[in-house]
C-alpha cells in the first residue's frame, strides 16, 4: 500500500496525477476492464493474483462473460468460486494450464511471464518471420518455457527498453498488470505506445532532462517508509532495502534477522555472498547499476521505480559513505527517505548524485520481488 497518496486528475484518487500510469488508468477504468476497491481505490502497489488477471483478460480484454454454470471445476482447486467461470473458461480456450499436480492456484500470485503468456495466447499473438532469434533482455532463459511469449511482447513493444534485465519471474501489481494490458490492448488497436528508452552512449546532465520536462511519478512530499538505523551504526544499506521493500511490496523486514539469515556481522555493506544469499532466502533481485546515466536515474524514478542511492557521507574529512533510498525528484534536487537521524524524509542535492559535475551515477540498487529464490544481478553504464 502507498500511504498518503492523493491526486488532482485521476480515476482513483490514490494515484498522483504525475504517475504515467495515469494514461492507462483511464483507459482501462473507461472500458471497464479495471476497478478500484469498495473504497473507490486503485491500490496501485497491490500484487494481482493468477485468478484475478486471468478474469481481466477474459472479460475485460476479451469482453467475454462466460456462464458459470457451464464453466467450473476445470482444475481440482477451481470449482464454483467466483472466478471459476473465467480460469475454466481460459482453460478451454488453451489460453492457461494447471501444474503438474493438477492445480491452477487461483490465489497464488502471477508473475511476469505468465501474464504475457496468457495475453498473447489470448490474443492470438504469433512470432513473425522477422522476429529476433534471442531475446534482448540478459536474464531470459531461450530454453524456457516462456522465451517464445516474451519474445512476442518484446515485438509489440509490450516492456521498456531501459534495462538489461526484464526478471520473467517478478511477481506484477497492479500498475505493473494495468501497463502490460494497456499496451497489449492498444498495439491490437493499431496504435501502440511509445516505450521509454535509453540514449545508450549519449550521458547528457541531469538539467538537460529536466529542460525537457521530465518529471518524477511521485511528489517529494508523499510518505515514504524511513525507519530509523538506530542501533545499527553500519546498517543504512540494510534500512534502505527495509524502506524500499515495504515501499513496493508491503514487506517488513527484521534487520536482526536479516543479519541472522545471510550471516552479515553488521559492519559496513553487505558482502557480495550475504547479497546473493539475501537475495535467495527472501526472494528478491537485488539489481545493481553502475556508473549509469542521468537518463537512466531519472527515467527510473519517472516511472516510480524508488531506488538505494550512494551519496558521501563526511565524519571530519573523512567520506564515509552513505546508503539511502531515493523515490522523487525536482528542479532542486532529489528527494529521499533516509535511516539516519531517527528515520526522515527530505532532499538532497544534485550534487550529491552526481558528485564533481559527472553526468553519471556511481551506483543504484534496485529491488524486484520474485517467485522462489531471486538473484544478485549488475547492469553498468546504461
Amino acid at each position: 500500500m502507498i500511504p498518503g497518496l492523493v491526486s488532482a486528475e485521476s480515476s482513483f484518487p490514490d494515484v498522483y496525477e504525475t504517475d504515467p500510469i495515469i494514461e492507462a488508468l483511464d483507459y482501462l477504468a473507461d472500458l471497464g476492464v479495471v476497478e478500484g476497491y469498495d473504497d473507490g481505490e486503485f491500490k496501485p502497489m497491490n500484487l494481482i493474483n493468477r485468478a484475478e488477471f486471468t478474469k481481466m483478460i477474459v472479460e475485460g480484454v476479451e469482453g467475454i462473460t462466460p456462464d458459470e454454470t457451464q464453466y467450473k471445476k476445470c482444475f481440482s482447486d477451481v470449482q464454483g468460486e467466483w472466478y471459476a467461470k473465467y480460469v475454466c473458461y481460459a482453460e478451454e480456450e488453451g489460453w492457461i494450464q494447471g501444474y503438474d499436480d493438477g492445480l491452477f492456484k487461483p490465489a497464488d500470485n502471477i508473475m511476469r511471464s505468465e501474464a504475457v503468456k496468457i495475453m498473447a495466447e489470448a490474443l492470438d499473438w504469433e512470432l513473425t518471420d522477422d522476429a529476433e532469434a534471442y531475446s534482448r533482455f540478459s536474464d531470459i532463459d531461450p530454453n524456457a518455457w516462456y522465451d517464445p511469449y516474451i519474445r512476442m511482447a518484446e515485438e509489440r513493444d509490450m516492456f521498456d527498453e531501459i534495462d538489461y534485465f526484464l526478471t520473467p519471474n517478478e511477481f506484477i501489481t497492479r500498475k505493473q498488470m494495468s501497463e502490460l494490458l494497456y499496451r497489449g490492448m492498444k498495439y491490437e488497436e493499431g496504435d501502440p505506445v511509445e516505450v521509454r528508452l535509453i540514449e545508450y552512449g549519449d550521458e547528457k546532465p541531469y538539467t538537460y532532462w529536466l529542460d525537457q520536462g521530465l518529471t518524477a511519478a511521485y511528489p517529494g512530499d508523499m510518505t515514504f517508509p524511513h525507519h530509523s538505523q538506530s542501533g545499527w551504526t553500519y546498517g543504512c544499506y540494510s534500512f534502505g532495502t527495509k524502506n524500499i521493500l515495504e515501499f513496493k511490496y508491503g514487506t517488513v523486514l527484521d534487520i536482526a534477522e536479516v543479519q541472522d539469515a545471510i550471516g552479515w556481522d553488521g559492519s559496513f555493506i553487505w558482502s557480495p555472498t550475504e547479497f546473493s544469499s539475501f537475495a535467495d532466502l527472501y526472494n528478491v533481485d537485488v539489481i545493481f547499476n553502475y556508473n549509469n546515466s542521468a537518463e537512466f536515474f531519472m527515467k527510473k524514478l519517472a516511472m516510480g521505480e524508488p531506488m538505494i542511492v550512494y551519496i558521501p557521507y563526511y565524519i571530519g574529512e573523512w567520506n564515509v559513505g552513505h546508503q539511502l533510498a531515493v523515490y522523487s525528484f525536482d528542479e532542486n534536487g532529489v528527494w529521499a527517505a533516509d535511516s539516519l537521524s531517527g528515520g526522515n524524509q527530505y532532499q538532497i542535492d544534485w550534487a550529491d548524485i552526481f558528485v564533481d559535475g559527472a553526468n553519471i551515477t556511481t551506483n543504484l540498487t534496485e529491488l524486484r520481488s520474485v517467485k522462489a529464490e531471486g538473484l544478485r544481478k549488475s547492469q553498468i553504464g546504461i
